[in-house]
């Protein structure tokens, strides 16, 4: 929301700004009607957020922290699935212990709050204004109709006016006026009509409402204003010889001196307002060979605002690390680079008389290609299923192409499953990522290997190889069974995760404190209030944002009937889901969530439960 609000406010303000200093010659130059439409199409950019990627060279952080201390084990396709977890690693005994959510308040929601009140204080002052004088005009009695428009005259007013949004009238002042100058203050106010001017100066108002706290949208407002004059101006002036103009001209300096609401469509403006429109009432040529420049103009314009304000907000790349979107290939310290080297590539050896393999797991990677992990908590694009395989079998068995990277050819194999991939760009930024972090960046703790001579002999013997890969909208649970009869469940957060609720139980930002390593996981801050799980229900927890301070959390379930520990997980990453269904025994119990970090910090989460098997993605 602050985001949204202060890039349309750049984008807009700089718009807004070059058409003002502008303003002169481009309406001289390309008419008052093309300066009124580019004046609403830089009002829309203080709404639609338009941006554009804009690449921000980062300096090469050498001394960018991991938090990751010690080397991961292989996964050895021999042993144990990917991704599960054994019931004794989720059941724990707990001593219940109650926690009470206390409301808190942000910094970001002080900050929206703040600019609520500022936008409904906005929005009172001009409606309440508007409504007042209207009710005070449209008492009187019609005098006079043009087209479908009834005229009114009024005490109130001092210059002629369109006041109204679905039943409009227009309003002349009860003054003396003589019959031209009554014909063309009826005309001025009838193409107001045509034009929507008054919608659009609703529009106007909705800007300054929403932007209140940017003093170029007060300016924007008003230049808005005039500018709709300026196309009025030109639409009645059109084919006018000069003495004509000048009396058109004399008209309006003779209503000069009203003020109006600024909802209203009126004559009336301030002296320099008015020098700027007689100067192109007498001035203007219309010249219809000089609008495609005018195109490129407003393109321009656009272009610049829309740019400037992704510059401002554009985001740097994080260095690639082992814990920050880095793919790195596993290595055992125990064993020698050739049995490494052999064992990566699956090669029986002397020594081994078992083929082994190692396998990336579930790697889940984003849209640059970078590995969804604690510090790049963005949403995934893909899960990929890769590993390093002898260069003679891959290329005889899968579809193959090289690639250069760092200076070295790459064999990039893909097999059948996942063949549609080896054009594919993001999987491409993936490998390329990869070879270069391996090559270039990544430094080993334990100095008894070169990792840069390991990935060397793995390109030069063997074949980067593409086993699957899946789309958010396939992504699946890993499922583990608990004792009691349970299920746990968990998968990546994506866009496609639809959510059925039975009952909401907490959502919002918690500060969480930080986790006591009893090894019980019976300590934290109770989320929401105690729920009851039904018969055919289903628990979800979303973890939908942390921070660098605390990227993982500790979470619980506790069964508040028996006082026993059901669930915890104590690395819960962001972007995650974990869901759990009660046993048999369990159902119509009293749970409550309990949650910790590494740090004190606050986490947005979500927590709620559906009918199990309502949703897709379940």
């Amino acid at each position: 929301m602050i985001k949204w609000l202060l890039m349309t406010s750049i984008s807009g303000s700089i718009a807004t700004l070059l058409l003002i200093l502008l303003r002169t010659r481009l309406a001289a130059k390309y008419g008052g009607r093309w300066y009124y439409c580019v004046c609403l199409v830089a009002l829309l950019l203080f709404i639609i957020p338009l941006s554009v990627n804009v690449p921000v060279i980062q300096p090469d952080l050498s001394f960018f922290e991991e938090r990751i201390n010690t080397e991961p084990s292989a996964v050895e396709l021999t042993t144990t699935a990917v991704g599960t977890s054994t019931p004794e690693q989720l059941a724990y005994p707990i001593v219940s212990t109650e926690n009470l959510v206390f409301p808190h308040l942000t910094l970001e929601q002080l900050i929206i709050g703040i600019w609520l009140c500022g936008f409904f204080i906005m929005m009172y002052r001009y409606f309440f204004s508007y409504f007042r004088f209207k009710k005070q005009v449209i008492h009187a009695c019609p005098i006079d109709s043009m087209e479908n428009l009834k005229v009114v005259v009024s005490d109130y007013v001092h210059s002629p006016m369109i006041i109204g949004f679905f039943k409009p009238l227009i309003v002349i002042p009860n003054t003396e006026m003589n019959s031209d100058d009554y014909k063309l203050a009826l005309q001025h106010e009838w193409i107001h009509y045509k034009q929507r001017d008054i919608w659009f100066k609703l529009l106007a108002v909705l800007v300054n409402s929403l932007h209140w706290f940017n003093p170029v949208s007060y300016v924007a407002l008003s230049n808005i204003g005039e500018a709709c004059e300026y196309s009025v101006d030109e639409k009645i002036t059109k084919g006018l010889k000069t003495a004509e103009k000048k009396r058109y001209s004399e008209m309006i300096l003779h209503f000069a001196s009203s003020i109006s609401p600024v909802l209203n469509s009126s004559l009336a403006l301030h002296k320099k307002q008015l020098y700027r429109r007689f100067a192109l009432i007498m001035k203007r040529k219309n010249d219809s060979r000089r609008m495609f420049m005018g195109t490129l103009i407003v393109i321009l314009i656009v272009a610049v605002s829309v740019f400037s304000s992704s510059v401002v907000f554009a985001k740097s790349s994080t260095p690639l690390t082992e814990s920050s979107g880095g793919i790195r290939t596993y290595y055992n310290y125990v064993n020698s680079m050739e049995e490494n080297v052999q064992r990566t590539l699956g090669i029986k050896s002397s020594t081994s008389p078992i083929s082994w393999s190692v396998t990336s797991g579930d790697l889940y990677i984003d849209a640059d290609g970078r590995k969804i992990d604690n510090h790049n908590r963005t949403e995934p694009y893909y899960k990929v299923v890769q590993h390093w395989q002898d260069k003679e079998t891959a290329v005889a068995n899968m579809t193959n192409k090289t690639l250069s990277i760092a200076g070295q050819t790459v064999t990039v194999a893909v097999s059948d499953q996942a063949k549609a991939y080896i054009d594919d760009k993001v999987i491409k930024k993936m490998i390329i990522n990869q070879i270069n972090f391996e090559l270039t960046t990544y430094q080993s703790k334990n100095n008894n290997y070169d990792h840069q001579a390991f990935i060397n002999e793995l390109i030069k013997r063997g074949a980067y190889v593409i086993e699957d890969v899946v789309t958010p909208e396939q992504f699946t649970f890993n499922l583990s069974k608990l004792p009691n009869g349970g299920v746990v469940g968990t998968k990546q957060l994506t866009s496609y995760d639809t959510k059925v609720k039975n009952m909401n139980i907490f959502n919002g930002k918690a500060k969480l404190p930080k986790t006591i390593n009893n090894g019980e996981g019976n300590q934290g801050l109770q989320l929401g209030n105690a729920f009851v799980m039904k018969n055919g229900e289903t628990l979800a927890i979303d973890i939908k944002e942390t921070t660098d301070k605390m990227p993982t959390i500790s979470l619980a379930v506790v069964d508040k009937i028996t006082g026993e520990l059901v669930f915890w997980n104590p690395v819960v990453n962001s972007g995650e889901r974990i869901i759990f269904t009660p046993g048999e025994n369990e159902v119509n119990h009293s749970f409550k969530v309990l949650a910790s970090g590494e740090e004190k910090d606050n986490a947005s989460i979500e927590i709620f439960t559906y009918k199990t098997g309502e949703a897709k993605t379940f």
